[in-house]
């Protein structure tokens, strides 16, 4: 393959060349070029942001895909694609073009919300793997090798698999393992690589779906990189046509489902993040990843307090940090609200036993030295003779168990369940019905109920606990959890 500079960014080159044109603006967006600007907008954000706000005019349409192409070189990829809607519709799009209505597709239990939504989009028939659980961390671990070869064997006529890796705690699969099982199967190997943007540039990370062998990939970009908030790639597989998938497809589903006024903005910041990984990544990762390892080790000296290792299983990102909150008098829901408001640290999500923190690119020496700072008063003022609700955080494990591993009947899929006539019901009465709902805690947004599934007991106590816990319960159309809709 021909080696190209990364060094090159297309589409901020054309945008550069395109401040200095001054000529009457009769496209949309309405703004022209920030001619008519809410005053306090114009100076939040500065003037450059509006001129540079176009559409696809002559000459930057080119540089998108030239971008693409670089960032597919980049990346290890065979062709790469730019989303302007998220990861979201890169998960939507990757099961739209590799599965037909009625279609099976394997899938870990632990997949993100967007996996169901692509489900109800597309018909498939999702075949739900369990994953496994750590009790001591209170952390799932992805689906095993183990439970994929069972799968496989029961399941010979499914069309693809899609594995979440990373997981939102820095918990990778063995996808290499994964891919070469799959592929011995015929079978394309989808992944949600969502918090896995940076793996590619760093030896000590773990390996990405890429390098794996994976068909199709989707990354969140600005998660774990440097791009705008809701920009994300897709990434299509070296040996993409060997197992049935075509270009054709994928684009036509991302065109489905994506914007047709892509924001000129959030592609220039892609294309922008790639080139500041393909060409200093490995330099910067090596600061993060030693910036997260110190706060690692300062924090297990806290008193109550500690971290999940980065031993805990081969393929772990160190850049993401779990803090253990279990020995202190408070949950991780009460803990993240006392970090927002009255400390110099945000974590990126809460659960009841944990704070999450998100090692970046972005991140320096101060970030840490507040976090420690932060973590310290937590402990000075929660670390009393009475731990958090021990009862709470056992019966959490158990359900946790139960979800992952033990999952409910699922006689409709998630499609069908959408559009089948529904009733509402008290949530005390609906166990063994099926639900038309999904309700999952955001983040990490792990669905707890999906379309199609038979509501368990298990699912009715884990979404009471997490919301009398100070957790917070999206998809439900009742936003107290006292009704819920099941098919009529």
């Amino acid at each position: 393959m021909e080696q190209l500079d990364q060094s090159q960014a297309p589409i901020l080159n054309a945008l550069q060349s395109y401040l200095a044109i001054d000529q009457a603006a009769f496209y949309m967006p309405g703004h022209k070029r920030g001619n008519c600007i809410d005053p306090q907008l114009d100076e939040l954000l500065g003037s450059n942001i509006f001129k540079l706000d176009l559409p696809e005019l002559p000459g930057l349409e080119d540089t998108i895909a030239q971008a693409e192409t670089l960032a597919a070189a980049a990346y290890g990829a065979k062709q790469t694609r730019f989303l302007v809607n998220g990861s979201t519709i890169g998960v939507q799009a990757i099961v739209l073009a590799t599965c037909q209505p009625g279609d099976k597709i394997l899938v870990g239990r632990n997949c993100h919300r967007s996996v169901i939504s692509a489900l109800i989009l597309s018909g498939a028939r999702p075949i739900y793997l369990p994953t496994s659980y750590n009790t001591e961390f209170d952390l799932d671990l992805g689906v095993s090798i183990h439970t994929l070869k069972q799968a496989l064997a029961k399941h010979s006529d499914a069309r693809a698999i899609l594995i979440t890796s990373p997981n939102y705690f820095g918990v990778g699969a063995e996808l290499k393992e994964m891919v070469a099982i799959a592929h011995a199967h015929h079978l394309p190997v989808l992944v949600d690589e969502a918090h896995g943007a940076h793996l590619h540039f760093h030896p000590d990370l773990p390996i990405d779906a890429i390098a794996a062998g994976a068909d199709l990939v989707v990354q969140s970009t600005h998660k774990m990189a440097t791009s705008l908030t809701q920009s994300s790639i897709l990434h299509c597989g070296n040996s993409l046509n060997e197992y049935g998938l075509e270009l054709e497809a994928i684009d036509a589903a991302i065109n489905l489902l994506q914007s047709t006024s892509p924001s000129i903005l959030l592609l220039a910041s892609l294309d922008a993040a790639r080139r500041q990984m393909a060409t200093t990544g490995h330099k910067l990762l090596d600061r993060t990843i030693e910036l997260a390892n110190q706060a690692r080790s300062q924090i297990d000296h806290i008193l109550n307090l500690r971290t999940i290792p980065a031993s805990i299983t081969a393929n772990f990102d160190p850049t993401r940090l779990t803090v253990m909150l279990d020995r202190l008098a408070l949950t991780g829901f009460d803990a993240d609200q006392i970090l927002l408001d009255s400390l110099d640290a945000v974590a990126e999500m809460p659960t009841l036993s944990q704070l999450v923190f998100a090692f970046s690119i972005g991140n320096r020496n101060d970030d840490v030295d507040k976090l420690v700072r932060s973590l310290q008063v937590l402990s000075d003022q929660y670390s009393q003779s009475r731990s958090m609700d021990q009862s709470a955080l056992e019966s959490k494990q158990d359900l946790m168990i139960q979800i992952l591993t033990k999952l409910p009947r699922s006689p409709l899929t998630p499609r069908e369940a959408f559009f089948a006539k529904s009733k509402r019901v008290r949530l005390n009465t609906a166990i063994g019905k099926i639900s038309t709902e999904l309700a999952y805690a955001y983040p990490p947004g792990i669905p707890i109920l999906c379309p199609g599934e038979e509501i368990t007991k298990a699912a009715i106590e884990f979404l009471r606990l997490l919301k009398s816990s100070g957790g917070v319960i999206n998809g439900c159309s009742d936003p107290e959890l006292e009704m819920i809709m099941v098919i009529a």
